[in-house]
């Protein structure tokens, strides 16, 4: 699957009104790598988190290997969002994100000096 194609696919489809078919090629760039993918995605999925049982839905698909999900819920973890705040936490999921290929989080890493290990 090519990245650059699907996240233009998505812009396409976003344009055109069709939101589900735009969010799946969103979410096929966001896993293929495509890193503005990734950064729209968590958006998307940070302005869901309005309940506790958006945490645990959360919670579910980051445990399913959706990385996307866990840079969002070590955000919430960070900012402490319908979570107490958990810096250790926060910075296991940023490590597990950014080994599964989530640019975001390695770049936070980065950015603070810390190894994804």
């Amino acid at each position: 699957m090519d990245a650059e194609h699907e996240y233009q696919q998505a812009a396409l489809a976003f344009k055109a009104g069709n939101a589900a078919e735009g969010a799946e090629h969103l979410r096929r760039a966001a896993f293929a790598g495509h890193a503005e993918a990734q950064n729209q995605l968590a958006r998307v999925y940070f302005a869901q988190v309005k309940t506790r049982e958006d945490i645990a839905n959360l919670e579910s698909a980051a445990q399913s290997g959706d990385h996307v999900a866990l840079f969002v819920l070590a955000m919430c973890l960070i900012q402490g969002t319908l979570l107490p705040k958990d810096t250790d936490k926060a910075l296991t999921a940023l490590r597990i994100a950014a080994r599964s290929g989530n640019t975001m989080a390695s770049a936070m890493l980065a950015s603070q000096g810390e190894p994804e290990e």
